[in-house]
């Protein structure tokens, strides 16, 4: 993860009003000259936006490149000690969480914590040394000319941390967009992230889920006629696990819980809630609802980073 302003120019019209004399019977004003219009006030021109203003600082004065993939093979790589030094570099890294202040390893285990800062760091190094590095969603793009490019992986499917040559491509292709990540939960206080991997881990807001779902269905219990749940109707084994008659108030209540105890969150799909607190290291993926319409409570994957 545009905008041209526009500007409005405001004309104010200055209205002459004639004075009468002292005399009882006033004698009539003569018509005033018709007032010639000056030159209208130019509408400013908004300064043209620089495309590569998110960009490292070495990649802005490249020419625009002009390659293909057609154009990619594999030869000997003139980069590849700077990115494996690079790489090596952030697996031993710690750096402070932008939301959190938090200190934390760039990598834990060989796993990455947040592929986003981790992706900067090493892009952040490569710039110091004149190498213009871009991540296009797969791989680490990387040049110093438009002569040619060279792709990297340095990101497992799995989220872990490695480095290996991909290809070269003569001449380079073009630069990799950077395309903001859109605003999917107006009312969080945290910047929209995209993932980069999800896998299934650990929680860390069990607790918490757990007990908006409890709050919802007390709620729900209390009233003489409930409108979420059929309480005369349970899934064997499931011992929360009611009807559902309402699924889409059954959701928003859940997320609206979840909103008094500080969670960002949307609604994945039909049967999941997203959620992030706090941080955009990562966003937990609860499953919410059986697909025979049962409430359930199920932490099916984490995401690094957070997916909203």
């Amino acid at each position: 993860m545009r905008r041209a302003t526009r500007f409005l120019a405001r004309f104010g019209v200055i209205l002459l009003a004639g004075c009468g004399s002292g005399s009882s019977a006033p004698s009539p004003s003569a018509p005033s000259a018709a007032a010639t219009p000056g030159p209208a006030t130019p509408t400013p021109t908004p300064a043209p936006q620089n495309p590569n203003a998110s960009l490292p600082a070495s990649c802005r004065s490249l020419p625009v490149a002009t390659g293909t993939a057609a154009g990619c093979h594999n030869e000997a790589s003139d980069f590849l000690r700077q990115v494996t030094d690079a790489v090596s570099a952030a697996q031993v890294a710690s750096v402070v969480d932008a939301d959190s202040k938090e200190t934390f390893a760039l990598v834990q285990g060989g796993q990455i914590q947040s592929p986003n800062a981790y992706l900067k760091f090493i892009i952040d190094i490569l710039d110091r040394q004149g190498l213009c590095a871009v991540y296009d969603g797969e791989e680490l793009n990387v040049r110093n000319t438009s002569g040619f490019n060279e792709q990297f992986d340095i990101i497992t499917s799995s989220g872990g941390s490695w480095i290996k040559y991909m290809s070269t491509c003569t001449p380079a292709v073009p630069l990799p967009a950077i395309v903001n990540p859109p605003v999917q939960d107006p009312e969080c206080r945290l910047a929209p992230s995209r993932e980069a991997y999800c896998r299934r881990e650990d929680g860390h807001y069990d607790g918490d889920v757990h007990a908006a779902l409890d709050e919802v269905i007390a709620a729900d219990r209390a009233l003489a006629k409930p409108l979420i749940f059929d309480f005369t109707d349970r899934q064997p084994g499931l011992d929360n696990g009611w009807k559902i008659i309402n699924v889409d108030l059954y959701f928003s209540e859940v997320r609206k819980r979840l909103r008094t105890k500080g969670y960002c969150s949307i609604q994945g799909g039909e049967d999941e809630i997203w959620i992030k607190k706090g941080t955009n290291r990562f966003s937990e993926h609860w499953d919410l609802l059986k697909s025979e319409g049962y409430s359930l409570r199920l932490l099916s994957s984490v995401c690094h980073d957070a997916a909203f």
